[in-house]
């Protein structure tokens, strides 16, 4: 045990008894003026528990050791909990409670509280600066911002997580870099395993750390893990830098705190979530800011994933997190089983940061998508009824139809927004009007290839901002010789 906290309890004097004691969850008598996340001590192994509640007859706590023996007196530490941070924790993988489980030695870095207040307003200033996440779906209709909260929402079995490792994939390039945290918070060993491989297989570990603790582990590592990653994240924040923290998922989060809450017999509220279930989730989440200048100009920006049952959004935990984020990317079922993938319904899905931090010449290319693709949805109907449609109407329909195809995406791809621009830029032209439905993917695969592999200059003037008649025109000359090209009948040998 550490010097300070014995000194701390001989100064307290403050001994309490665990009266209630079950796979980890707690209740002690004593400890009067306990508060909330202070560590719990003993006289022989140090810190043994977290305080995670109390009242006027005893103190709540989960325990590190799930066969702890409840007979030792408890003793409080006066600090609250915290765990190492620092720029060595990138390419790690660590558990909930910030220690190493990658056999790559033991975690060094300064302390940092894992619980924390979410920077005032004063010490915030708006989000501006664009997180492009090389997914089209999401930069050209549902733009995230540095410092954003976006909830990513939908059935199980959607591709929430792949969507949000996509994004950390495609953080490789980003320009400031991004330090990404992915934390997992009651998914299978397997599953931490494959994301761990695929980090790993695609040098993302370059820039990205894991915070780890499957549906195996115990209650206080599962209750403190999307702690400890907001924690990892304003540690890059609070330096400058920007960050980007996956919670995956928040649901299974919520059932562990309700299953803790319902072992120390906690009055249940809707759906037997105990009533600050809310508060709890708020105030993880109002951490991610972008800071004031003054303050350093970092960003924390948070992607929580939560699962619904049968695309049930009212459900207590849905609703309470669509209320605390600034827009969620809502994944269907029937868009999946279609094959649109990734499965994103753009009608319900918003950002309500928008427009603000998407690209300038981006949001001109594309700023008629979602009007597009509502019109297109109506459209449908009436012809689907019989309904005369004019010429324009029909080809209004078919131009939904490109848009909803060039916006499927396989995953683990990246398209930059600059080639974003390109092709969005074709759409709108006109130059794929005249081509088969049937050969709309291949002509995008192979545009996308050859301005890749010849044309990178003309990308780069576009990322820089330049987007003048004279790079409008070299796009048309891309465009024009590529599709002569690309209809060209093949010559049988």
């Amino acid at each position: 045990m550490k010097k300070s906290q014995k000194q701390q309890m001989s100064k307290e004097k403050e001994a309490g008894k665990v009266i209630a004691f079950f796979s980890g969850v707690a209740k002690i008598q004593g400890l009067s003026r306990v508060f909330l996340h202070e560590v719990l001590v003993d006289e022989k192994n140090g810190s043994v528990g977290v305080v995670i509640g109390f009242n006027e007859k005893f103190v709540e706590a989960l325990f590190f050791d799930e066969e702890y023996d409840a007979e030792k007196q408890i003793f409080r530490s006066g600090q609250s909990f915290s765990i190492r941070a620092s720029d060595k924790l990138i390419g790690r993988v660590v558990d909930g409670r910030g220690r190493a489980r990658d056999g790559l030695g033991e975690i060094q870095g300064k302390e940092t509280a894992v619980f924390r207040q979410a920077p005032g307003i004063i010490d915030r200033e708006p989000v501006t600066v664009p997180l492009t996440t090389g997914i089209k779906i999401i930069d050209t209709n549902l733009p995230l911002g540095r410092g954003q909260r976006e909830l990513i929402i939908g059935d199980r079995k959607l591709g929430k997580s792949t969507i949000a490792l996509d994004v950390i994939l495609n953080q490789k390039h980003a320009d400031p870099a991004v330090y990404c945290i992915y934390v997992v918070c009651g998914q299978k060993e397997q599953e931490i395993q494959e994301l761990v491989a695929r980090l790993e297989e695609q040098n993302a570990f370059l820039y990205t750390m894991v915070v780890a603790a499957g549906a195996g582990t115990s209650f206080v590592e599962q209750y403190l893990a999307p702690f400890t990653g907001c924690a990892l994240g304003e540690y890059f924040r609070d330096n400058g830098q920007d960050a980007l923290v996956v919670y995956d998922d928040l649901s299974k989060h919520a059932k562990i705190y309700r299953d803790v809450s319902l072992l120390l017999e906690r009055t249940p509220g809707r759906e037997a979530y105990p009533g600050d279930i809310f508060s709890l989730h708020a105030g993880l989440l109002e951490r991610a800011a972008k800071l004031a200048k003054e303050k350093g100009g970092g960003s924390l920006t948070a992607l929580p994933i939560v699962e619904t049952q049968a695309g049930d959004i009212t459900a207590f935990i849905p609703t309470n997190l669509i209320s605390i984020t600034d827009g969620q990317i809502y994944l269907e079922g029937g868009l999946f089983h279609k094959g649109f993938l990734p499965a994103v319904n753009v009608g319900l899905s918003v950002s309500r940061i928008g427009s603000k931090v998407q690209p300038r010449i981006l949001k001109d290319v594309v700023g008629g998508i979602r009007l597009a693709l509502a019109q297109h949805k109506e459209l449908q109907k009436l012809s689907q009824l019989e309904t005369a449609v004019s010429r324009e109407g029909q080809r209004n329909i078919r131009r939904g139809v490109l848009m909803l195809d060039l916006l499927k995406q396989g995953k683990h791809t990246n398209v930059t927004w600059p080639e974003q621009v390109v092709l969005f830029y074709a759409v709108e032209q006109g130059y794929l009007d005249d081509i088969d439905e049937s050969k709309w993917s291949n002509f995008e695969k192979l545009l996308l290839e050859l301005i890749r592999n010849r044309y990178d200059e003309v990308l780069k003037k576009i990322y820089q901002g330049s987007f003048d008649k004279k790079v409008e025109a070299e796009i048309q000359d891309i465009i024009k010789d590529f599709k002569q090209e690309f209809l060209m009948p093949k010559e049988k040998p």
